[in-house]
């Protein structure tokens, strides 16, 4: 019954781990590193039409943004162990907006087809 509760609590933890993410802001027709832990063996790309991979070494990916929009990156090890997870936001450079609702609403977009959050900020001083 332990092995099964230990078991168990590591399927959550890693389920919880993979739902963290962490962001990486690429603009497009840029790129940006991600430096893993371990040798990766598999590399998955959300929406290839957003951005594209390069495995340059076996510890060093390299993201290209190629639209804007989001979507996420992961990589694994030899033994499907999970290495990275980011959801990559690319934005156009050219048609990033943000919007201000009082000092302490502000929030910026990635857009596109359509406009993407970003991230929330807050209490930005306006000139």
């Amino acid at each position: 019954m332990r092995r099964l509760s230990l078991a168990l609590a590591a399927v959550l933890a890693l389920a919880g781990a993979s739902a963290r993410a962490e962001s990486l802001s690429v603009p497009a027709g840029e790129i940006a590193r991600i430096g893993l832990s371990g040798a990766v063996r598999d590399v998955v790309v959300g929406d290839p039409l957003v951005a594209d991979v390069s495995v340059i070494n076996e510890r060093t990916l390299v993201i290209l943004g190629k639209r804007a929009g989001v979507t996420t990156v992961m990589a694994f090890d030899a033994a499907g162990r999970p290495l990275a997870e980011r959801q990559v936001i690319v934005s156009d450079s050219s048609a990033g907006v943000t919007v201000y609702r009082g000092a302490a609403n502000v929030g910026t977009y990635a857009c596109g087809v359509q406009c993407t959050r970003i991230a929330p900020t807050s209490a930005v001083s306006v000139p």
